[in-house]
């Protein structure tokens, strides 16, 4: 029995025969594949805690744990709460004797094995796909149910977002089939409610604006809630153009006897003047113990980019597929994000479902990477929430920490932030500051040299003083 087991106790070998032999036997279900993946420690070794539910388990995969189990009860009463008597009575038949028909397609949906059985399995599925179904369709209902922390400080809502607590929208449907619709199969008005009511959650609690419509039939597309929220955001590409578009003025160009100063100070022959002095200058280049830490993209910050690069952001209708950098403008066009109690954790675990899925594009997270090097200080906050384009009530500190917080997930640099790393580059000033930080200000071969120069000089000032008199100097 491994220690990560889903539950405790002895392992059952046959159990797993009987599985492995039961999905032998039958043919592979093309159409359900694996969508509930467990979230490598790679990406939540930063921040474990946000892909992992506090308070309420969905599925199978966190469903035993005993920190979480107290909430069953909870999850029970609601249930019930939703239905009448007759659906109550009949709920094992009408339900779960589906659902364990369903078993394969179940096991299929997740990409963890489950030492647990065809019973055990559908009771599960059963009750939390009808928890979600009611936390949907009437929360008003549930809300009292539940206990009052859980509702006040958006735990619930968190939780019903963190990848490892997904249920398939194929068993969702399965238990709205069985239950709500089992009077009006034929009522073909009822087949879009479920992904309405879906779509409906991910416009209230989604950090990014959502795609406006959806092709008729796309339904059935999406894999699960998180799934629906992630194309949503990507997919989001309005017709209108960026609004609030702002002009920068004209370049601040700075004359080229700067540019000579610093070349003449660049070509003072400091390693022969170094050995006439008979200085010995070592450099020692080596850094500090590398511990694991947060990794960044190279890009400068929104304070940085505005002062020094005269660079202008601008809020924008579309989504992360209409970011770009207009250099004609200076302007950088961004998303409005709205982070709130629990946005870090929708923002992790769709980065996660992401590369979960091996997309060859990972959108999502180079906006993230993006936004994470761009964003430093709650200065850099202030700046972008003046320009419109970051909205909640998440305090400035706050949304800093969570930027700063979030590794790099994307390898590759994309065309905006190398198109904006070279416009800034090229500006006078930070050509400019560039060569001298680089050739003096952090030269300790300069410095040394010119503290030894200066000291030399008052060592020959002090002894001329003491011969020929120097009284405002020397009479103290």
């Amino acid at each position: 029995m491994t220690p990560d087991s889903i539950l405790s106790g002895d392992f059952s070998e046959q159990r797993w025969v009987d599985q492995i032999s039961k999905n032998f036997d039958n043919e592979v279900d093309n159409e359900v594949s694996v969508c509930v993946f467990s979230v490598p420690e790679s990406i939540s070794r930063f921040k474990p805690e946000a892909y992992v539910p506090l308070v309420i388990a969905l599925g199978p995969y966190h469903h035993f744990q005993t920190h979480l189990y107290q909430m069953e009860r909870y999850k029970v009463a609601a249930v019930k709460a939703l239905m009448n008597l007759d659906q109550v009575l009949s709920f094992e038949s009408l339900v779960i004797n589906r659902l364990k028909e369903k078993d394969r397609m179940i096991r299929s949906c997740y990409h963890k094995y489950m030492n647990l059985d065809d019973d055990t399995l559908a009771w599960i599925v059963a009750i939390d796909g009808l928890f979600m179904l009611g936390l949907f369709m009437h929360y008003g209902d549930i809300a009292p149910l539940m206990p009052k922390k859980l509702i006040n400080n958006g735990v619930l809502y968190r939780d019903v977002m963190v990848l490892e607590n997904q249920i398939p929208l194929c068993l969702l449907n399965e238990i709205w089939k069985s239950l709500f619709l089992s009077s009006t199969v034929h009522d073909d008005n009822r087949d879009g409610e479920l992904f309405s009511m879906l779509k409906e959650f991910c416009e209230v609690h989604s950090p990014l604006r959502l795609a406006p419509d959806l092709n008729h039939g796309d339904e059935t597309n999406y894999l699960h809630l998180l799934d629906l929220m992630y194309h949503l955001i990507i997919n989001n590409q309005p017709t209108i153009e960026h609004d609030g578009m702002e002009e920068m003025g004209k370049e601040d160009n700075l004359t080229e006897n700067f540019d000579r100063r610093i070349k003449v100070i660049e070509n003072i022959p400091w390693e022969k003047i170094s050995n006439l002095l008979g200085l010995r200058i070592r450099i020692d280049d080596k850094e500090e113990d590398h511990q694991p830490r947060v990794m960044e993209i190279e890009i400068p910050s929104v304070s940085s980019l505005i002062k020094y690069g005269r660079i202008n952001f601008s809020h924008m209708i579309g989504g992360i597929r209409e970011i770009k950098f207009e250099e004609s403008e200076a302007t950088l066009y961004l998303p409005v994000i709205t982070l709130n109690g629990y946005s870090e954790v929708v923002l992790r675990n769709l980065i996660a479902y992401e590369m979960a899925t091996s997309i060859s594009t990972p959108e999502l997270a180079q906006y993230i990477d993006l936004m994470s090097g761009i964003v430093d200080t709650e200065v850099d906050v202030k700046l972008l929430r003046a320009k419109g384009i970051i909205e909640g009530n998440m305090n400035d500190k706050e949304i800093a920490n969570l930027f700063n917080g979030m590794n790099r997930y994307n390898g590759r640099v994309n065309k905006t932030i190398e198109q904006l790393n070279e416009y800034y580059n090229n500006r006078p000033l930070i050509k400019a500051w560039r060569l001298v930080k680089k050739d003096l200000l952090c030269s300790q071969k300069v410095v040394t040299i010119v503290s030894t120069v200066f000291i030399c000089l008052l060592m020959i000032l002090y002894s001329f003083c003491e011969v020929y008199g120097c009284p405002r100097l020397i009479d103290r």
